[in-house]
């Protein structure tokens, strides 16, 4: 008859067996973490869409960031902000303006769904974006990782986020195998899994901020970098290929 003990051991040997599904462990992660955020108290950028938390300048920040370079994007932000200084009248404003004070962003179907967006949270919401996951996936022009950001940057929430950096990041330091645009789903739950208790705020703004200043596509700071001791691409070699590169937002 197998006894308390016998349990016990048994029980110590299944955990001992059982992996973790995302190859993470906790030590690695509180590394990660803690490394990413001193970092990011040393070479943060100043950015002025980080000094708010009004859930329609976060919206616009994010939407102008798309497959835009951040230099470019902050003084276009502050002037559309002068010129449409809420969701209400932004929603009043007829498309072709919106267009005339977006230019030369480019990518004009953005800012056809930015007025999309802001028409239908004045219909819907009374001009309030709302912070509920699946009613900002409904709106047409927001995706996940917009919704996301919304939800971290604006409402404080502990929510993941995935773009070019940070899908770099994490690709990088803890899976370096494969083709990241097929391992989304993986890069996702790593996203979420990775963000310390409370501080998503600072986190997602310090993952995006090291993948664009650090963890570079092209030619990255693997001397300099905090996590070269566990990192499993270091260090990191490019291989060039023949192909179009699209710029990064951030």
């Amino acid at each position: 008859m197998p006894t308390i003990s016998d349990s016990r051991t048994s029980s110590k040997r299944r955990k001992k067996r059982w992996k973790n599904p995302l190859g993470l462990d906790a030590s690695q992660k509180r590394r990660f973490q803690t490394r990413l955020l001193k970092w990011y108290k040393k070479y943060g950028r100043d950015l002025p869409w980080r000094k708010t938390s009004d859930p329609y300048h976060i919206l616009v920040s994010e939407v102008m960031l798309q497959q835009t370079q951040v230099d470019r994007v902050i003084p276009k932000y502050q002037e559309f902000l002068d010129r449409y200084p809420s969701f209400e009248e932004l929603a009043d404003a007829p498309v072709s303006d919106v267009k005339k004070t977006w230019y030369p962003l480019g990518y004009n179907i953005r800012p056809e769904r930015l007025h999309g967006i802001a028409c239908e949270t004045v219909e819907r919401y009374g001009g309030r974006l709302p912070s509920d996951a699946e009613e900002l996936l409904s709106f047409k022009g927001i995706g996940r990782y917009t919704a996301g950001a919304i939800r971290s940057f604006a409402f404080n929430e502990d929510a993941p986020i995935l773009d070019t950096n940070v899908s770099r990041v994490i690709h990088r330091v803890f899976m370096a195998k494969g083709n990241p645009k097929t391992q989304k789903p993986k890069l996702w739950q790593l996203s979420e899994a990775l963000i310390p208790r409370g501080k998503g705020y600072d986190f997602n703004q310090a993952i995006m901020d090291f993948g664009a200043t650090c963890c570079t596509a092209r030619n990255p700071s693997c001397r300099k970098c905090p996590m070269k001791s566990f990192c499993r691409s270091y260090p990191f070699e490019h291989k060039s290929r023949k192909v179009a590169v699209r710029h990064e937002g951030r």
